[in-house]
């Protein structure tokens, strides 16, 4: 077998690795807390009093990419706490954002960073949880290996490169057979963190080619397709033949799409494996405020579509309230980082979720 040969199996088998532990998982997020998944981390028991000691509720939502690393850890967290304390709704970035400035969320999920002109409180803190890829899924019955470069996607996206057989895709898969079928693009129609680090990615990536410019919403080609959620997302791909899109790692796994090596800026094309995320996150810089960006990261074996998530809090809280966010944060960013793993994501760095759990005792009343 040629070097490439031997490549290419490699890497089929690392992709069915990655979904071969987070399938199972997904589903049973989905549909409930499993046995396997709860009341199995080891806390401080001093810890564990607090949170058993907790009375207030605290409610959350917006970015679906981190949801299913979310609703695992406060199934587990309101297991301990012995009632439901903390509650996670996804419904895109954008309106999580929205609803934490007009006060009808304790606390907020986003991939994206906000707007220089959006509405949010003045004290907003900046709370990064784990790091997971966002995947590059396709539905071609007859390709089992696909690889695409970023000025490949930049112009299958905005709809320059419409059949799979064009001679761009071609060249990233010598001796692949490409069907001569049109090509289904499928993207998020809410407002969305993951179409937000996917543009910034493709504006990072092909810079001069990629047109639609970045943000959580952009004007797709009137000929693609778009659905809620990076869930929607999956389903439409599942159900498509010849279709592709942008998806998290979890949903991908869950719906079983195949998911295409996509070229680092080192020239590798890359499967999203936790190893490759790590190099990502390894190759970025943090701001003071802990915001960073590990998109099209240097590092040689980095994933290029890596995206980071946080949960954005107000310094001020009601008093109530104080308690349990502390309490929750600590345990997110400590005990349930061991579950990033096995539901698809990539925990924190250790001196970046040092310098996070130290930042809550910015929270006040």
């Amino acid at each position: 077998m040629s070097d490439r040969g031997d490549n290419l199996v490699s890497r089929r088998r690392a992709a069915l690795r990655i979904l071969a532990v987070v399938v199972p998982l997904a589903v049973t997020t989905a549909c409930g807390p499993s046995a396997a998944n709860s009341g199995e981390i080891d806390l401080p028991g001093a810890m564990r009093e607090r949170i058993e000691a907790l009375e207030s509720r605290i409610v959350g939502g917006g970015a679906s990419f981190p949801d299913a690393f979310y609703q695992a850890v406060n199934t587990d967290f309101n297991k301990i706490a012995g009632g439901e304390l903390v509650t996670y709704a996804k419904s895109g970035s954008a309106d999580g954002r929205n609803q934490l400035n007009s006060g009808t969320l304790d606390f907020a999920g986003s991939d994206s960073l906000p707007k220089a002109d959006e509405q949010l409180p003045e004290d907003l803190l900046f709370f990064p949880t784990v790091a997971a890829p966002i995947t590059i899924s396709y539905n071609l019955s007859s390709v089992d290996e696909l690889a695409l470069g970023p000025l490949t996607l930049a112009a299958i996206f905005q709809a320059d490169i419409t059949r799979w057989n064009a001679p761009e895709i071609a060249a990233d898969n010598p001796g692949v057979s490409l069907p001569d079928l049109p090509i289904t693009v499928v993207h998020r129609s809410d407002g969305s963190g993951t179409t937000k680090n996917f543009t910034s990615y493709l504006g990072s990536a092909a810079p001069g080619l990629w047109r639609l410019g970045v943000g959580d919403e952009v004007a797709w080609p009137s000929v693609t397709q778009g659905a809620e959620k990076n869930s929607g997302v999956a389903e439409v791909i599942k159900k498509t033949s010849g279709s592709i899109g942008y998806v998290d790692l979890g949903d991908a796994a869950k719906a079983g799409l195949s998911i295409a090596r996509v070229q680092n800026s080192a020239g590798h094309y890359m499967l999203p494996t936790a190893e490759a995320v790590e190099l990502a996150l390894e190759g970025a810089d943090v701001a003071a405020d802990l915001t960073f960006n590990p998109l099209n990261s240097p590092g040689e074996g980095a994933y290029p579509i890596t995206a980071p998530t946080w949960i954005l809090v107000s310094a001020r809280n009601a008093p109530d309230e104080v308690e349990s966010l502390r309490a929750y944060l600590e345990y997110l960013l400590g005990p349930a980082q061991s579950q990033a793993l096995a539901l698809g994501y990539v925990p924190l760095p250790k001196s970046l979720a040092e310098k996070a759990i130290a930042q809550i005792d910015r929270l006040h009343s």
